[in-house]
């Protein structure tokens, strides 16, 4: 017994060590986020915007490629990040960056073998919305330029124009590190539609205010 009490006395002097280096960090934490929410605060209000009126949104694409008159036809893989503000209850204006994870193999006619790159896609949309309790029923309506590529085909591949789609969004109980509530949405886009190309996807993710 004797030889376990320094051990001990050794092992609670760590332990406490621990916890108040633990209480540093988490006090840093929160004031870094303060600093920074501040910052931001300044940035929009010298633009007449609201930091309450912002909110940001990460999710996972799953994408249909298709280049139907050569049967080119691949499923890549997306990150897809969203940055919005809200201007009024009923609408939104979005920025939308998406960075390809996995490209995929295609067999198009008379079996040539095809990789099809997801690239980047850029884009921005008008938001409108309905919101039904912690619900939110929304259309999206924009411009994205999607820059795909496909190895071993030389024909066009991708390019910019009009993008659309529908979704909702759900409100959790869930919070992050700042206590704001994370919301999780689904919604499936066309991001891309001409000379031949089709480019649409189901996208999950999260989101949160600012």
């Amino acid at each position: 017994m004797k030889k376990l009490i320094p051990f001990i006395a050794i092992a609670t002097m760590a332990f406490t060590g621990l916890s108040a280096q633990a209480q540093v960090v988490q006090q840093k934490a929160a004031s870094g986020v303060a600093k920074a929410e501040g910052a931001l605060d300044k940035g929009l209000a010298s633009q007449g915007l609201k930091n309450q009126g912002l909110y940001g949104e990460l999710g996972l694409s799953l994408l249909s490629y298709k280049i139907s008159n050569h049967g080119i036809s691949a499923k890549p893989i997306m990150l897809r990040g969203i940055v919005g503000y809200d201007y009024h209850p009923n609408l939104a204006a979005e920025a939308m960056l998406g960075l390809g994870l996995r490209g995929g193999s295609a067999t198009g006619y008379f079996g040539s073998a095809y990789n099809v790159s997801a690239g980047t896609m850029i884009g921005v949309y008008a938001k409108p919305r309905l919101q039904l309790g912690d619900m939110e029923l929304f259309g999206r309506l924009g411009l994205v330029n999607t820059s795909s590529s496909v190895r071993g085909y030389t024909g066009t591949d991708g390019g910019a124009g009009l993008s659309y789609g529908a979704g909702f969004s759900y409100l959790t109980d869930w919070a992050s590190f700042s206590h704001r509530k994370i919301s999780i949405n689904a919604d499936y886009m066309s991001y891309y539609s001409g000379s031949g190309v089709k480019y649409t996807g189901f996208t999950l993710g999260a989101g949160m205010k600012f």
